[in-house]
């Protein structure tokens, strides 16, 4: 692993934090902006786009809600009688 760009440690540290799949595309696109704008090179960009990649392996890729949850969920239906 080769030394990372000053501008590539806030994302390397952002992608270790990342929480979800979504947290990871979001990083993916500061990567790409961050490249686009000259801010790291491609080395270091290749670099945290394969971070990214292993640690998706690690993300779980679920709904914040279970699906489980809604099914066995009973709609609310307003008992409340109008006076």
């Amino acid at each position: 692993m080769q030394t990372l760009s000053p501008a590539a440690i806030p994302l390397q540290t952002r992608i270790g934090q990342a929480r979800s799949w979504a947290d990871l595309e979001l990083l993916c696109e500061h990567i790409d902006a961050a490249y686009q704008r000259g801010e790291l090179d491609m080395s270091s960009a290749d670099e945290l786009s394969a971070l990214v990649a292993a640690t998706a392996l690690k993300v779980p890729e679920q709904p914040s809600i279970p699906a489980e949850a809604l099914l066995g969920r009973e709609p609310e239906i307003n008992t409340r009688q109008a006076a």
